[in-house]
């Protein structure tokens, strides 16, 4: 952890997570290793319901990277066949984004005008609407269909640079309906969101709900809250009652629409990661659950996976009610990461790491989002889409391998203010052991949901950053000391590290990393005119040792390192921020 705060206050979450050296006073008050507060323990609970995977389609990625141009009605239902084979068994189609419709078009509201839709005007001028299409084929194969809204958009500068404006006329003609003040972050200037203070946005959003599912034989919608803002800085959380008003108008439209229809319509929405986070962007998401409002939650990330995301926070109010809980799976484990493998998604072993803590954590399933950004990795999309089946099933998670990645998500990040998402939670966990003072230490929550008393065998590895084969640590996991001759050391020895003395280790200590220099987000950085995030923090040495129970704990566990002595012609502060756990059942 560093000593670096959210807009409020460091998230309670990350807090939990790292306690750096130099910075022990912003330590959290911890939480056991398996129980997460009175009456609730992770791994009590078993998925409720049928529903295992929601597979979200964002307005554009499809139909910019997959569909031909045209599209017919036959590529349309091929695709939906292609997501049954995988067993999704809730596919969204995000329908609405930056004032637009998409795949579907009607006299009320602008169509999309970026290019990647203009594929769909020959259905469309043909009398054919593409969601119809999905919505039927979806039926066909047993699948549930909801229309998603985003409520608000943050890629107008996208759509400013094809040419065709940050949004549609409602956005562009009413600027005094825009959010106009911003926290400090080059990313936030990307795109012009809406302030939902107005009544006459929210109404806006609401005929849009209104319109989709009265057009359409949906079986709900989705409300998808990942953006920028909705309120004003600073007055999200005081706002909450205006975005709860929306979300109860939409959800009573729904109600009303399944009486004519017979048949229940749900609400669904996607969030951000943390309770807290949601009430700073004025989601008031445990009243939309108590209330009785929307039927299944999705938090997340915006953009990359989170093995230690207090997801049982989420559970204990979802438990307490009829609400499901479905935590997002990205494609991404860290910005880092995403740079340093030149964007190759996470592994199938760190897809079912993460739903072993999601189902540990009291989850129903998973929510599969931007799953298909990356699909210029083997095996390809849609093939791609078979991984979603190995996740569907707690049991079959646990009998595969998993591979648990703890790193800084956002670390090195400065779109947002450094190493900050767009709600300004730092996510950067680490520990930073200072040279300057005798036995520097610091500890590292990472939650693993495994009795590995059951597993064949586990290990976990760290990196230190510029962590010398002079130096000596001491190493411990939740207060019980790891031998010195258990742990094993393996180096980097980059050509540009290669002059430097320190970090001279020998060749057969060297551990095989890649560092491609591949760009983030080019679209966006190159908007915002932000540096490149680096490859690595600089030289590191890697240890291992491993992991049984006791001492490891099914659920939150401690990874405990002081530097007992460091190396004399060392300088630079230690950074440990990337743990790995591997688990062979």
């Amino acid at each position: 952890m560093t000593n670096k705060t959210t807009r409020r206050s460091f998230l309670k979450a990350s807090a939990i997570g790292t306690i750096a050296a130099r910075t022990p006073a912003l330590a959290a008050k911890s939480l056991s290793a398996s129980s997460t507060g009175s009456g609730w323990k992770l791994g009590s609970f078993s998925p409720r319901g049928s529903r295992r995977i929601v597979y979200v389609s964002d307005p554009s990625s499809i139909a910019r990277r997959y569909l031909p141009d045209p599209v017919s009605e036959a590529d349309l239902r091929n695709w939906v066949d292609e997501l049954a084979k995988a067993e999704v068994d809730t596919f969204v189609q995000e329908a609405y984004t930056q004032g637009w419709t998409t795949y579907w078009r009607c006299e009320r509201f602008e169509y999309d005008q970026r290019p990647q839709h203009r594929r769909f005007l020959p259905l469309l001028n043909a009398g054919t609407q593409p969601l119809e299409v999905l919505v039927d084929q979806s039926h066909r194969r047993g699948m549930e269909f909801l229309a998603g809204i985003r409520v608000n958009d943050n890629h107008g500068h996208i759509s400013l640079k094809q040419g065709v404006g940050g949004g549609a006329r409602f956005l562009l003609d009413n600027p005094q309906w825009a959010l106009k003040d911003f926290p400090p972050g080059a990313y936030y200037k990307l795109s012009t969101p809406l302030d939902f203070t107005f009544p006459e946005v929210r109404n806006y959003v609401f005929s849009v709900a209104q319109e989709l599912i009265s057009r359409f034989e949906v079986d709900g919608l989705e409300l998808c809250f990942r953006d920028h803002q909705y309120f004003p800085v600073g007055k999200g959380r005081r706002s909450q009652s205006l975005m709860t008003e929306l979300v109860e108008r939409i959800h009573n439209a729904l109600q009303r629409r399944s009486a004519s229809r017979k048949k229940p319509l749900l609400l669904g929405a996607r969030v951000y990661q943390t309770l807290e986070e949601c009430h700073e962007m004025g989601l008031d998401v445990p009243a939309w659950i108590s209330q009785k409002l929307i039927a299944y939650v999705a938090p997340g990330d915006v953009m990359y996976s989170d093995l230690n995301a207090p997801y049982d926070e989420f559970a204990k109010l979802c438990r307490a009610s009829d609400c499901l809980l479905y935590p997002a799976i990205l494609p991404w484990s860290s910005i880092r990461m995403r740079r340093r493998f030149a964007g190759m998604p996470i592994s199938l072993d760190q897809q079912r790491a993460l739903a072993q803590n999601f189902y540990g954590a009291g989850a129903d399933g998973i929510s599969s989002y931007n799953h298909f950004v990356p699909l210029q990795w083997a095996p390809f999309y849609p093939m791609m889409l078979q991984d979603l089946r190995e996740l569907r099933d707690s049991a079959r998670v646990a009998q595969g391998r998993r591979h648990y990645v703890f790193e800084p998500i956002w670390g090195g990040s400065t779109g947002f203010g450094a190493d900050r998402t767009s709600t300004g939670a730092v996510k950067a966990d680490r520990i930073v052991l200072q040279r300057k003072g005798p036995g520097a230490s610091g500890r590292y929550r990472f939650r693993i949901c495994e009795d590995l008393a059951k597993a064949r065998r586990a290990s976990l590895l760290f990196r230190g950053f510029n962590l010398a084969i002079d130096d000596r640590l001491k190493v411990g996991l939740n207060g019980k000391e790891i031998l010195p001759q258990a742990i094993k050391h393996f180096g980097n020895r980059g050509e540009k590290y290669r002059a430097e003395a320190e970090f001279a280790l020998r060749p057969f200590e060297e551990e095989g990393r890649l560092d491609m220099a591949a760009p983030v987000d080019p679209t966006s950085r190159a908007s915002a005119g932000e540096p490149p995030v680096p490859e690595a923090p600089g030289p590191f040495s890697t240890c291992w040792f491993e992991l049984t129970s006791p001492p490891a704990v099914y659920g939150d566990n401690y990874l405990e390192v002081t530097l007992a002595s460091s190396a004399p012609q060392a300088s630079q502060d230690i950074g440990i921020d990337e743990i790995e756990v591997f688990v062979f059942s």
